[in-house]
């Protein structure tokens, strides 16, 4: 029986938790106590924003498979769906501003998005006053491949790109606090599988490889942020 999306998606996340937790501690200074993860599919970074103390978290997702099976997961009372899972809609932005956002975050998701401008100027939008808007994308063109296009890309993004972007989507509205790059290992990786053999499925030993050499690999960017990553991390300031 083939696996379906939520299926894939489930064991993906189970497997890359150690990953995610890597991911999250980038934004971890910047996040405050009402938070809204746009693009957060089953709610792999759920816990983490719990431990961070935050006391409301709004999921925004559009897949119904995946709605539906992040309720059955997070029964929390701090936790909920927002009504709308387009994160382009302006209704959005009201939900998270009624909700009193100060934190959104989007985790490889705007790359997915065609209009990505409307939908990095919701969050803007639904962010309070000295919020934070906390991004992380896919970076460099040049590592477009296959598994770009297997996972539904329309782009990755450079510094200048996304400097771009964020001035069409909140023009006067935002301060820059962060922009680095984020995984330089995997950069590499991605490229060979790619780019070089044009592999068209994720395989499984690949997670298993990414946690083995995480500790070493986080430990090193503490110290030196790398001049290449597989990702950008931003971070903006609501005005």
């Amino acid at each position: 029986m083939n696996e379906t999306h939520a299926e894939f998606y489930e064991r993906w996340s189970a497997a890359a938790r150690p990953y995610f937790a890597w991911q999250f501690a980038q934004f971890a200074p910047f996040v405050g106590r009402r938070a809204a993860d746009v693009g957060c599919g089953l709610g792999s970074f759920v816990e983490h924003f719990l431990a961070a103390g935050v006391e409301r978290y709004l999921g925004v997702e559009p897949d119904p498979e995946l709605r539906a099976r992040f309720t059955q997961r997070h029964r929390d009372p701090r936790v909920r769906l927002a009504r709308t899972g387009d994160a382009t809609d302006p209704a959005l932005a009201e939900e998270m501003r009624a909700a009193g956002i100060d934190t959104a975050f989007s985790v490889n998701v705007l790359e997915h998005i065609e209009r990505d401008d409307l939908a990095l100027a919701r969050m803007i939008d639904g962010t309070a006053p000295g919020g934070t808007v906390c991004l992380l994308v896919p970076a460099h063109p040049f590592l477009y491949g296959t598994l770009d296009a297997l996972d539904g890309h329309y782009r990755r993004y450079t510094k200048g790109s996304l400097r771009a972007l964020v001035e069409r989507a909140g023009a006067g509205k935002v301060d820059w606090l962060r922009l680095h790059r984020f995984n330089a290992l995997a950069a590499l990786g991605w490229f060979v599988k790619g780019r070089v053999l044009k592999e068209t499925a994720q395989a499984d030993e690949n997670y298993a490889l990414m946690n083995a050499v995480l500790p070493l690999v986080s430990r090193a960017e503490r110290l030196v942020r790398p001049p290449f990553g597989l990702s950008l991390i931003a971070v903006l300031r609501r005005r």
